[in-house]
C-alpha cells in the first residue's frame, strides 16, 4: 500500500472513531506501514484511542506515537485543530521533511520550529503555514542547517576543469543568493562549462546554479 493510501486509511479509521477528533491529528506514513501521529488532543484517552484505532488499521506495521496531551476549552481546540491542518499540509508537500519540523499554535498565531536543509524550503514551509485556513500569522523560526560556502563551489569548480580555469574575477565567478548558485565569466570550450556547471551543483545545499558563462569563441 502507497503511503498516501496508508494515510487515508488511517485517517478514515480515525474519524470513524467517535472517541477522537481527527481534525487535531496530522497522519505520516512511510509506505512501510511506519505511521506517525502527530497534533495535539484534549486527553490521555483521545490518545490512546487514536493509537490503538491506527494500529488496527490493515498495512500499519507500527505506530509512533508523537501526540500531546492538552486539557482545551473552546480556544484550545481550535488551535488544536490548526495545528493539526499546518502539520498536514506539511506532510504533504514533497519538498519539505515535515518529521524535522514543529508546529505550535496559540490564538491562531503559528509558530514553526525545527530544522530545514535549504534557504528556500524555509520559506516554503511558512507560505504553507500560510495558507491553511484559521492561520491569523506565521512566526517562522524554522533554521537552515546547510548553506552555501562559495570557496567550496570555486574549489569545486577549479578541480572539475582544471588549472586553464581561474576562479575570479579573470575567468568564472561565483555568486550565491540563499542556496542558488549564478557562475559568470568566461570559460575555454563547452565542455568546460558543463564541467563547471556540474562542479557546482553538486556542492553541498546547493539548489540551483544559473549558467551566466559565456565559452571563449562565443565572445562579441
Amino acid at each position: 500500500m502507497s503511503d498516501s493510501s496508508l494515510q487515508v486509511a488511517v485517517m478514515q479509521a480515525l474519524a470513524d472513531n467517535p472517541l477522537v477528533h481527527p481534525d487535531e491529528i496530522a497522519v505520516q506514513a512511510d509506505g512501510y506501514g511506519d505511521v506517525v501521529l502527530r497534533g495535539t488532543v484534549g486527553s490521555l484517552v483521545q490518545r490512546a484511542e487514536a493509537a490503538r484505532t491506527t494500529r488496527g488499521v490493515t498495512g500499519v506495521r507500527d505506530v509512533d506515537d508523537q501526540l500531546q496531551v492538552r486539557l482545551m476549552g473552546i480556544d484550545g481546540h481550535t488551535d488544536a485543530d490548526t495545528r493539526g491542518a499546518v502539520l498536514a499540509a506539511l506532510i504533504a508537500d514533497d519538498e519539505l521533511h515535515a518529521s524535522d519540523l514543529d508546529v505550535h499554535v496559540r490564538d491562531g498565531i503559528v509558530t514553526l520550529t525545527g530544522l530545514v536543509e535549504l534557504e528556500f524550503q524555509r520559506d516554503r514551509a511558512e507560505r504553507i503555514a500560510l495558507g491553511v485556513g484559521g492561520v491569523a500569522r506565521v512566526v517562522n523560526e524554522l533554521r537552515v542547517w546547510l548553506t552555501v560556502s562559495s570557496d567550496d563551489v570555486a574549489e569545486r569548480v577549479t578541480d572539475a576543469i582544471g588549472t586553464a580555469a581561474i576562479v575570479g574575477a579573470d575567468q568564472i565567478t561565483v555568486s550565491i543568493v540563499d542556496n542558488d548558485v549564478t557562475l559568470t565569466g568566461i570559460v575555454a570550450s563547452p565542455d568546460h562549462r558543463e564541467a563547471a556547471l556540474a562542479a557546482a551543483a553538486g556542492a553541498p545545499g546547493v539548489a540551483h546554479v544559473h549558467d551566466a558563462l559565456l565559452v571563449r569563441s562565443e565572445r562579441s
